[in-house]
């Protein structure tokens, strides 16, 4: 694997961690601080994610399809926003402000659901939440790339997403807490509560990652408009693949919706207790996710990361085929087991590919595309599988799902042959 070209608006200048690292310094201070940020956004919205189903059902009286309406909704508002950060603010001089602001929302946004009476005002609220998100979400990995070498980039996105999964222990278990003690009625305790760790994530962003490269190459500015034919026809072939993966990828709401729902008959008709132990599978789901973040980068750097995501797609597809039948524990834990290992190595190692193999000065523009591209076909997906559970069966929407993965997996195997060329818009990396 080639290290990728030097990108002047990714790359530190002379004398920053660009030039220091090395086997004694692996992790820069700014990838430890964006880290620990992740942790403390993690742990504020993923007290309210795996509850959101739960509530729209039980309180508001809502369906699967809306559900997946809204989460489709705010994964479309995400990828619409992280297109615009990823070229104007993902690599200039004041991208740590502009991620700031882009937590404060993501955590405003969820702290708002716990006014909201009518579905509309969860889709209200959880767009405007997914918008911050996907405004820091290029920054984010912008900081991270420019703070490391790269042999070393599957390592740093690995650290951040294992302390970012491991905020999504925390909060997952700070929701079962509430839960226990309120019952049904802790739901809008637990979205009030949600905005404490997210307000410590913007002050640890702010106070503790320098950024010292980004504003020492201020003078470059940054791409405003990076099309379609800008981009090497390698990461356009990627894009195709995580578009039709994504037609097939559904929220992990709809994925705890119909476990909880198996687990409904077993509880005796308790909700809450239904609730609970759904709560415990995305509990274990995020402790195996956090547990293959590090490992996963590692093995993206030292093997063709693309080879990574492909079996991530395939895992996918196994997921799909763990919610088909109507199992009770024993499935859930499995799904949720394999669905785990899926995303954490999805993540890592499409991060650490698109960090690799861009040409100078089109890291940031990239992973706006590929938030945009997974965005927009995960919108189509979410209404897809909700609408198949809603009108038709929840055994076709996730066997449709299934095919989709699949489909995916296999237009990424061209990307695994060897290939040679420096990269750029005509020819492939």
């Amino acid at each position: 694997m080639q290290p990728r070209p030097s990108d002047t608006s990714l790359q530190a200048p002379a004398g920053t961690a660009r030039e220091s690292a090395g086997p004694a310094r692996r992790i820069h201070p700014d990838v430890w601080s964006i880290s620990v940020t992740s942790l403390f956004s993690d742990w504020s919205y993923e007290m309210v994610l795996p509850i959101l189903p739960f509530f729209l059902i039980f309180t508001l009286a809502a369906t699967p399809f809306l559900v997946g309406l809204i989460d489709g909704a705010a994964q479309f508002a995400q990828s619409s926003i992280q297109t615009v950060a990823g070229s104007r603010w993902a690599n200039g001089p004041d991208r740590k402000v502009q991620g700031s602001y882009g937590y404060l929302a993501t955590t405003v946004g969820h702290g708002l659901l716990a006014i909201a009476i009518v579905w509309p005002e969860v889709l209200v609220f959880r767009v405007a939440a997914w918008l911050g998100r996907g405004s820091r979400q290029p920054i984010k990995k912008a900081i991270v790339a420019n703070a490391t070498t790269p042999e070393n980039q599957g390592i740093a996105f690995g650290l951040e997403q294992a302390l970012d999964s491991a905020g999504a222990v925390l909060g997952t278990i700070t929701a079962v807490v509430l839960l226990l003690v309120g019952g049904l009625g802790a739901f809008r305790t637990i979205f009030a509560v949600s905005v404490i760790p997210g307000f410590v994530a913007v002050a640890v962003l702010l106070l503790f990652v320098k950024d010292r490269s980004s504003r020492n190459s201020s003078g470059a500015a940054p791409r405003p408009s990076v099309r379609w034919h800008d981009f090497p026809r390698t990461f356009q072939l990627f894009l195709v693949a995580e578009a039709v993966f994504g037609l097939g990828y559904f929220s992990i709401l709809l994925a705890l919706l119909r476990v909880g729902e198996n687990l409904l008959p077993t509880t005796g008709g308790s909700v809450v207790t239904a609730v609970v132990a759904a709560l415990f599978l995305y509990l274990l789901y995020n402790l195996i996710f956090a547990g293959m973040s590090y490992p996963a980068g590692r093995w993206a750097d030292r093997s063709p990361g693309v080879g990574l995501v492909a079996l991530s797609f395939g895992l996918f597809a196994v997921v799909d085929l763990l919610l088909i039948r109507n199992g009770g524990l024993v499935a859930g834990v499995l799904a949720f087991s394999v669905a785990g290992v899926q995303v954490g190595l999805q993540g890592v190692a499409e991060s650490a590919w698109v960090a690799r193999k861009m040409p100078a000065g089109l890291a940031g523009p990239a992973f706006g595309w590929l938030g945009m591209v997974q965005g927009l076909a995960i919108l189509a997906g979410s209404l897809l599988a909700g609408g198949l559970w809603t009108y038709v069966s929840a055994p076709l929407a996730f066997g449709v799902s299934a095919a989709l993965s699949v489909a995916g997996a296999a237009l990424l195997l061209p990307l695994l042959r060897p290939q040679s060329g420096h990269p750029g818009p005509a020819a492939p990396s």
